[in-house]
């Protein structure tokens, strides 16, 4: 499994394999093979499964949500507009440093 900008990204020449060699697949050999990615196919070489590491599994779900996250907000009206006021904000010279903000928060 390789990285595409952080993402998980199955490369489709991974090792393929049948259905009949996960039996020799145990715990003790998945840890070995962690960072691998399996294609499981069946005795007509169809794909069938994909079987990775539980932490590449998470890593792909947090992406997932981070995207979706990401759709429900650009598809709020309000959201949107207030996001477009910023980048318009940013683009006209409107903005301070973090520094700048901290100061004015602790004089009041």
């Amino acid at each position: 499994m390789a990285n595409v900008d952080g993402f998980p990204f199955v490369n489709p020449t991974v090792r393929h394999v049948g259905v009949s060699k996960l039996r020799e697949l145990n715990a003790s050999k998945l840890r070995e093979n962690s960072e691998e990615t399996l294609v499981i196919q069946d005795s007509n070489d169809t794909p069938l499964a994909v079987l990775l590491s539980y932490e590449q599994f998470l890593i792909i779900q947090q992406q997932l949500m981070a995207v979706l996250n990401t759709v429900e907000m650009l598809s709020d009206k309000d959201e949107h507009d207030s996001l477009v006021a910023a980048f318009e904000d940013i683009r006209a010279g409107r903005v301070r440093s973090l520094d700048e903000i901290d100061a004015e928060l602790e004089k009041q």
